[in-house]
């Protein structure tokens, strides 16, 4: 159950944040597609240049963010 609930929060949250930061270079795999031949990072190369984040590293990703997030609000005095 935490898993769904962190991996869903964590793909949202990647959804939203990769392609602001990454100034539209980088958009999320949506979590019903099919989509097959991700590198070994979970990023795949599309016709336009630009890439597709796997959504599984998506979740990873956000999941990251928020704990950076996290570090820096308990840690900055």
């Amino acid at each position: 159950m935490i898993d769904v609930l962190l991996e869903l929060f964590g793909y949202t949250t990647a959804r939203l944040v990769l392609p602001i930061i990454t100034l539209g270079k980088v958009r999320v795999q949506s979590i019903t597609s099919a989509e097959r031949g991700f590198n070994w990072l979970g990023f795949k190369r599309v016709e336009d240049g630009s890439l597709i984040c796997h959504a599984d590293m998506a979740g990873f990703i956000g999941v990251m963010l928020w704990l950076l997030v996290a570090l820096l609000f308990f840690v900055s005095p």
